[in-house]
């Protein structure tokens, strides 16, 4: 079929009442043929996606320093000079230009041998609450902070993965994902991290078929009752940590044995939190329903503890209820509440709708064919700040770990 004839046929006609016959044989194929014309026509080269580049003015506020010392900085430390887009118009940088110019000037403590990278959870079992949004654009801030970053796709939904320029199910498969390791098939996840379009950000990515392990984990627990199901993410993620600074994991929308998995695996966790009162109502579930599982969990009671855990508001209005539910959940989290918030913006999930995070765009047009609003300069700073802050928090925390260790 042409990419024309998917434009212009409609989804198969089925009677009211549907069979699963109907849904393998023209609901299903439909929706993934399109999918694919999608992906054709939003990531370029198909099927990747192409990373940002830079200004000048852009590396100088990576790199927290004046723009007017990067001709001298350019000589003293061989850094790259950009290239030249044309008669008196300005340099361009690329992404791994840029990264290169942080690391050289950055004065952030680095990890030594002998000290591990950290791995932070973004968790709810809640959907909808930007919880992929939040984990890929902070992954993607720490590996311009000048991190090594490893991003896994915990989700069957496979969001993250779409972001990193990949199609779950149509590339990724099986052998791509966690799912080897859950079956006792790999010790280690080493054969599943995959590069992406973004320099220094690698994935272990997922697909429909990681919904297996609900039914895989609990069929090795009828043959084995001493199977410590809750322990194989942490075993197989523990011997990457020598080439990652930083572990970002993103989570079902469940409190699943996947989710188990990445909490017990996890240094840190940061729960994504729209203040709306079902999300709010949900948390407190959540959390609840996380204590009662992990004392069950042989001497986790007694050994497992957060270098941090923070709630993060996201999709924050300006309503009157959402600014009620806002105080509920500064009351009930205190001091867990990090005090940046991102804003519910049709600009963002313009953003979204095109495949790509803020750190994707640089206050450009986030639709080309003028539906979506203009993202103004404004608009930008007050969708990438509280992410900046954010992964500066999280980088904050996992370096005092870091010095520490560096110091005894």
């Amino acid at each position: 079929m042409t990419a024309n004839d998917l434009l212009t046929s409609t989804a198969p006609a089925i009677d009211p009442s549907v069979s699963i016959a109907d849904i393998r044989d023209g609901i299903a194929p439909h929706a993934l043929d399109f999918l694919d014309l999608v992906r054709s026509t939003l990531l370029e080269p198909y099927p990747r996606k192409l990373p940002p580049t830079y200004t000048a003015a852009n590396i100088a506020t990576l790199c927290g320093i004046d723009k007017k010392r990067m001709p001298y900085l350019t000589t003293k430390l061989a850094l790259p000079t950009g290239t030249q887009t044309g008669a008196g118009r300005a340099k361009i940088f690329t992404l791994e230009e840029a990264i290169v110019w942080v690391q050289a000037t950055s004065n952030r403590v680095q990890r030594r041998a002998g000290s591990r990278g950290r791995v932070v959870a973004f968790a709810n079992y809640k959907g909808g609450v930007a919880k992929t949004t939040t984990s890929i654009s902070i992954a993607q801030k720490l590996t311009l902070m000048g991190r090594k970053v490893l991003l896994i796709d915990c989700d069957p939904q496979g969001s993250a993965t779409q972001l990193c320029g990949y199609a779950p199910d149509a590339e990724i498969g099986y052998n791509d994902t966690i799912l080897p390791l859950i079956d006792g098939e790999e010790s280690t996840l080493h054969y599943a991290v995959h590069d992406t379009y973004w320099k220094n950000l690698h994935l272990i990515p997922s697909c429909n078929a990681v919904q297996e392990a609900e039914f895989g984990v609990p069929a090795q627990l009828l043959t084995n009752s001493r199977f410590e199901f809750w322990d194989i993410l942490n075993k197989g993620i523990r011997p990457l940590l020598d080439d990652f600074d930083v572990v970002v994991i993103d989570t079902p929308p469940a409190l699943s044995y996947i989710t188990t998995n990445v909490l017990m695996a996890a240094d840190a966790i940061v729960m994504p939190l729209p203040p709306e009162a079902l999300d709010f109502a949900s948390s407190t579930q959540f959390w609840q329903m996380f204590a009662e599982i992990a004392a069950r969990l042989p001497k986790v009671m007694e050994s497992k503890r957060y270098d941090f855990i923070n709630i993060f508001m996201t999709k924050v209005r300006s309503t009157e209820a959402s600014k009620g539910v806002q105080g509920w959940i500064r009351k009930a989290y205190g001091d867990l509440v990090f005090p940046h918030f991102v804003p519910e913006s049709k600009v963002q999930a313009a953003a979204l709708g095109a495949l790509s995070t803020i750190y994707d765009q640089r206050r450009i047009d986030v639709d080309s064919d003028g539906d979506a609003p203009r993202m103004s300069g404004e608009q930008y700073e007050r969708l990438r700040e509280p992410h900046d802050a954010l992964a500066e928090h999280i980088d904050n925390q996992f370096s005092q770990i870091w010095a520490r260790e560096a110091a005894e």
